[in-house]
């Protein structure tokens, strides 16, 4: 059994991206073989045989980072067992972000993008906090407060409680066929 980590902040993205590098980042962020967010099933497309070849390479687990709307932030997506944020970061600088990444010259892929901000973890299990900074092209971690192994038999936090009402009440919507929640 794993350990749930909570995360608040974001890493602002300069230039930001484009609609291709948006998708690409968002489909693997779970599995790259669900269905957009609200679409109906779908065919597959060209970006399927990309992303299967780029994820050979991919961190264990799966990619808990998701890109905005607009493409100028990357941040926790809200899903669960996020604990492998650091390496998949790394791994999306490396094979989207950067110059020289894989997909560059690609159309729609520009690898020309900067990672700046910070990201703040909780792990539900410890109480610990953490801080993943992007700045200047490298991802710096730092231990903020170490957490106790102790505390997992402690009660939940407020916050805690507040976000697990929040994803039932979602996942409930969603089992209802709420439109707007549908996935």
């Amino acid at each position: 059994m794993g350990y749930q980590t909570d995360f608040v902040g974001y890493l602002q993205i300069d230039p930001p991206l484009g609609p291709r590098e948006r998708s690409a980042i968002n489909r693997i962020a779970g599995s790259p073989y669900l269905r957009e967010p609200g679409a109906p099933l779908r065919v597959a497309d060209e970006d399927d045989e990309l992303l299967r070849g780029l994820l050979r390479d991919a961190p264990r687990g799966w990619s808990n980072w998701g890109v905005c709307d607009e493409g100028c932030c990357l941040s926790y997506n809200g899903g669960d067992k996020a604990n492998h944020m650091v390496p998949w970061l790394r791994f999306l600088m490396a094979t989207f972000l950067v110059p020289g990444a894989p997909v560059e010259g690609i159309p729609g892929m520009t690898c020309d993008h900067l990672l700046t901000g910070m990201v703040v973890g909780s792990r539900r299990d410890t109480r610990e906090l953490f801080s993943i900074t992007a700045r200047g092209g490298d991802i710096e971690v730092e231990l903020l407060w170490p957490g106790n192994p102790q505390w997992s038999d402690y009660p939940r936090l407020g916050y805690q409680i507040e976000i697990d009402r929040v994803r039932a009440w979602v996942t409930d919507q969603r089992s209802r066929g709420w439109p707007a929640l549908k996935s």
